[in-house]
């Protein structure tokens, strides 16, 4: 006899990184397969609250807060720059992902394997920012000899729909694991990497300074950013390019749960290995040459100015080449890996708080390890965790983290069973609650399924 649980599902996320370390393996709630899809659950079948089944805005940036700069502190607003600037390190980026679930179902077949499907939109965007040109927009390139580089600018952008459909499959009663197949549709990417070169100012001769800009090499790829005449960018447009009318690609998410002994387990998963073939609306820039200014010889014609700025800018032109590319070009998407170990003890007494299934461990503590990698940046965050079962009815998840956002980023996760619905709330860097100004990162989840509950 099949024992039934709706639960509802809704989620609401603020956060300032892609990890999602307090969700992750937190629960069994239906939103794990999408981190792991080698997880383990053990629903019937779940539906997910079409548009609201998740909601996700993150973005974030490394270099300082907004309390750094606009704090009434009685410091000049000068002085705080200055220590923003000073304190600035060789690279920092900045970050911004959006994500809403339109539509999540899955269902266990008679073999027991669990299918799960839907579709999502996404907006992903980065930008790494290098020392050297928050140096020269402060300072300006008064510095003699003082080489200012490109080399570590970099930048993505992308917004794209994602269809996407699932198995976990049981191997055994040690192994778990699963696969995701995804499919994109992209409305726009622009993407620079790989730039070099740098300007610098040294003594002249007929003028006080030379400006240089030396060995130049800069490209920016684009697709969906230009129209041809008569293209409207409205919604309509985005909806067709959102629902495979853009630019089409393949990814692919693996994963898996293994039991090394009775306490012990591990767990881990591969998201989003794969690419879009770009070959609409292409236009991309290719910057390259060497140029050099002895200050400006103002020696021109009165009655014919022109002439005189024409020559210069032809002049720069011909050293600093521009070229537009039309072609076609595939950008990889950004590579994130989850990867778990945890022990559970304290095995559930027989009393009335617990009516759940025998050797079910009340405690889990463990490690969790998040990475992505990306042909624009990449980065690491490590998470040490303490989940607890109150009762059969109520879990929560105690996490500490340390990634390039903060040092000091504490969660918290609670999950719980109302009746017929279960609830869950998840919320991040809680330390920064007093002065929500002074955090480079926070996270705010709350949710509500439709689940169908699996007889064991």
């Amino acid at each position: 006899m099949r024992k039934l649980q709706i639960v509802c599902f809704f989620v609401f996320t603020i956060s300032y990184s892609q990890n999602k370390q307090v969700l992750y393996d937190f629960a069994s709630l239906p939103q794990t397969l999408m981190l792991n899809p080698g997880a383990e659950v053990d629903y019937n079948w779940h539906v997910g609250f079409p548009l609201l089944s998740q909601v996700s805005v993150q973005g974030g940036f490394t270099g300082f807060s907004t309390y750094d700069i606009f704090a009434d502190n009685g410091i000049d607003i000068n002085d705080k720059l200055r220590a923003a600037v000073t304190n600035y390190g060789k690279s920092e980026f900045i970050s911004l992902n959006q994500q809403i679930e339109v539509l999540n179902v899955g269902f266990r077949l008679p073999n027991q394997d669990y299918i799960s499907f839907g579709y999502y939109q996404e907006f992903d965007f980065l930008a790494k920012i290098p020392r050297d040109l928050v140096d020269l927009f402060y300072d300006g390139n008064t510095i003699i000899d003082r080489r200012y580089s490109i080399k570590k600018l970099a930048t993505r952008a992308e917004l794209l729909g994602v269809f996407h459909i699932g198995i976990s499959k049981k191997v055994n009663s040690k192994l778990q694991i699963g696969a995701r197949a995804k499919l994109y549709s992209s409305v726009f990417n622009v993407n620079s990497k790989l730039n070099k070169g740098s300007l610098y100012s040294e003594e002249g001769t007929n003028n006080s300074y030379n400006q240089h800009l030396e060995n130049i090499q800069f490209m920016m790829q684009t697709s969906g950013i230009f129209f041809e005449p008569g293209t409207e960018f409205d919604g309509s447009y985005v909806k067709k390019k959102l629902l495979l009318g853009g630019d089409l690609g393949f990814g692919l998410d693996v994963g898996f749960t293994h039991h090394l002994k009775k306490q012990w387990e591990i767990n881990g998963s591969l998201q989003d290995v794969g690419f879009v073939y770009h070959t609409k609306n292409i236009q991309s820039y290719k910057l390259k040459g060497n140029y050099m200014v002895e200050g400006f010889q103002l020696n021109f014609d009165p009655a014919n100015p022109q002439e005189y700025w024409n020559d210069l800018k032809d002049e720069f032109n011909n050293s600093i080449v521009l070229d537009t590319l039309y072609k076609n070009y595939i950008s990889f998407r950004p590579i994130k890996f989850n990867g778990a170990v945890k022990y559970s003890f304290g095995q559930k007494q027989d009393d009335c708080r617990f009516l759940i299934e025998p050797d079910t461990y009340l405690n889990k503590v463990g490690f969790q390890l998040f990475s992505t990698v990306g042909a624009v940046h990449s980065y690491m965050a490590a998470t040490l965790f303490y989940e607890r079962r109150i009762s059969k009815n109520l879990q929560t998840k105690i996490t500490y983290t340390a990634d390039p956002f903060s040092f000091t980023n504490i969660g918290f996760g609670l999950s719980t069973q109302l009746g017929l619905f279960n609830l869950y709330v998840v919320a991040d860097n809680l330390l920064s609650l007093n002065n929500i100004y002074n955090a480079k990162s926070a996270s705010v989840q709350l949710g509500i399924n439709f689940i169908g509950k699996h007889k064991k």
